[in-house]
């Protein structure tokens, strides 16, 4: 589901932000030991204990599966995030600018070891009974199977695509209603650990009225896909404006103690505004050994620098002696441009069974410039089921960030940004990336972190949609996203990077077939696209394996989206 900042005026003049234009700072955000006491140094705010619900086990190989339906098809609402700022000073007043070579088209995709098609609108259809839009997805891999779920469908693959179990529903896999709101699957598998995560935000429906809201947490009793035990958190902000709230866009992290859920939370009731972003951490140990009803620890009212904090992306740290979790943020309060980010660390974060609660910090350090990204255009197509042409628009989602990794002492992540391309008749989507060098100070994140390197990733002539980064244990570096253009059908690519080097061009994962005919798109409307991409560090520390959307064909009568899954060699 997708929650992105609308605010951009329909024709707003972005400001190009030099490295230099804002001091680093840090303040606290957020500590609550067991006696609270607030911090020369900065703002502090103090955190909950609360308990999640062991809700049972599910076995995967026993679900139901629903025949299609004739149910109305349906789009995941999108929701407003409010001004909640100013954007850093302005230095010039140009989009960022980058250099493409003239007329290359994407490459033939290479190093592929293993890329087949996953959950699609046919086989959604086929699990829960009617077609959805977007499809916001997810992956996992063991090495030897590969989980991908999409919205309300998740299935079962070997990692060479053969099916082990056939798309099934959401709602019976988590137990849920089928009149309550489930979205946003996100997928994990933990090498260190050997076990297997899946998590979806649930909204309860209570008399007709939006009521209790949850995230639902599979964790698998061991080392298989096939056996999960289930537990319920309550994300509901009792005590938060306007709550019963509603968790938006649920991202996860995990470290060597801790699994986060981050959800973006809005409000049911009163002003139906927006919160920003919550972070609730469970230990690990608990999961594990399926407590009946494990801490959970909240922290919300996250802020820096004025700005109420949106998309906060917890890190997968693939680094056991890690000091902390950390966290990374696009700031862009107004939905228009910026050339900060939000650096965020949790530390004393091993004893959340026991009650202790970590402590939480904050610094807002410089970066290249981003913007808030334009609707891509498409080849236009037709909705059978209407009868009614679509428009071949795609719905640019924000320019917050995505997800992001922790490895050998830095963070990595991207974001999509509006781009100038030399030679280019119009402003493109291109993708803006970061490596950030995070320091801690007497536990805190320090001031002195630091971007230690950065660039953005464009093609003339296309738009690159909903990027997703990974970095091998080596330095090997690879980012997948949609591409697409006016007389390019929307495709899976990706680039990589060599350590020390540059990235690829653009290459090829799975070449686009037909327009876009979901229903979401029709006449002049910006269809709805997945939005995020997915991936995964192969359990060997060398390969990466990702997820994105693309139209391999016509689907069915109403929309026709698919998912590429793919393995690059590194």
């Amino acid at each position: 589901m997708n929650l992105p900042s609308r605010l951009m005026k329909s024709a707003f003049a972005f400001v190009l932000l030099l490295l230099a234009g804002v001091g680093a700072f840090t303040r606290f955000v957020g500590e609550a030991p067991i006696n609270p006491h607030a911090h020369a140094a900065g703002i502090q705010y103090q955190g909950t204990m609360l308990h999640a619900q062991n809700a049972g086990l599910v076995q995967v190989n026993t679900l139901g599966h629903t025949q299609p339906g004739s149910a109305t098809p349906q789009v995941m609402p999108m929701m407003q995030r409010p001004g909640t700022g100013s954007a850093a000073p302005a230095a010039t007043t140009n989009y960022p600018m980058v250099h493409s070579a003239a007329g290359v088209s994407p490459l033939a995709g290479s190093n592929l070891l293993q890329s087949f098609d996953g959950v699609s609108a046919v086989t959604n259809m086929q699990a829960v009974g009617f077609d959805l839009e977007p499809p916001d997805q997810s992956m996992a891999t063991d090495g030897t199977y590969v989980l991908h779920a999409v919205n309300l469908t998740a299935a079962l693959y070997t990692t060479n695509g053969q099916v082990v179990v056939p798309p099934f529903s959401l709602f019976n896999f988590f137990n849920a209603s089928p009149n309550n709101i489930v979205s946003d699957p996100r997928a994990y598998y933990d090498a260190a650990s050997q076990h297997w995560f899946l998590l979806v935000w649930e909204d309860d429906f209570v008399n007709g009225k939006l009521g209790p809201a949850f995230a639902d947490l599979a964790v698998s009793t061991g080392n298989s896909p096939m056996s999960w035990n289930l537990f319920k958190i309550d994300v509901s902000d009792p005590n938060g404006a306007g709550c019963p709230c509603f968790p938006d866009f649920t991202i996860i992290g995990i470290d060597q103690y801790n699994f986060y859920m981050l959800p973006n939370e809005f409000q049911n009731y009163g002003q139906m505004g927006f919160n920003g972003s919550q972070i609730y951490a469970i230990a690990l140990s608990d999961l594990f050994q399926n407590t009946p009803q494990p801490n959970v620890v909240h922290f919300g009212n996250l802020s820096v620098a004025g700005v109420l904090t949106y998309h906060l992306q917890p890190a997968i740290t693939h680094d056991a002696q890690a000091n902390a979790e950390y966290f990374l943020s696009a700031l862009d309060p107004n939905g228009t441009f910026d050339n900060r980010l939000g650096l965020w660390a949790m530390t004393n974060q091993a004893h959340i069974p026991q009650g202790v609660m970590p402590t939480l910090s904050a610094t807002v350090i410089n970066s290249e410039a981003y913007a808030f990204p334009v609707n891509a255009q498409a080849p236009p197509g037709f909705n059978a089921a209407n009868n009614v042409a679509t428009s071949g628009l795609v719905l640019a989602n924000f320019d917050a960030m995505q997800e992001v990794q922790f490895m050998n002492g830095h963070l990595i992540g991207a974001l999509d940004t509006v781009v100038t391309i030399a030679g280019d008749a119009v402003p493109r989507d291109g993708i803006a990336w970061f490596e950030v060098t995070p320091v801690l100070s007497n536990g805190v994140i320090s001031a002195a972190s630091q971007v230690t390197d950065q660039g953005y990733i464009a093609q003339q002539g296309l738009y690159l949609l909903d990027p997703h980064i990974e970095q091998s244990f080596s330095g090997t570096m690879a980012i997948v996203f949609t591409y697409g253009a006016m007389g390019t059908f929307l495709s899976a690519g990706y680039v990589t990077r060599t350590p020390g080097g540059t990235f690829s061009a653009v290459q090829t994962a799975a070449a686009g077939a037909t327009p876009d005919n979901g229903f979401s798109s029709e006449g002049t409307n910006a269809g709805r696209w997945g939005d995020y991409s997915a991936g995964q560090l192969a359990p060997d520390g060398r390969n990466l394996w990702f997820a994105t959307e693309y139209i391999a064909g016509n689907g069915d009568q109403f929309a026709n989206w698919s998912n590429r899954l793919f393995e690059i060699g590194v």
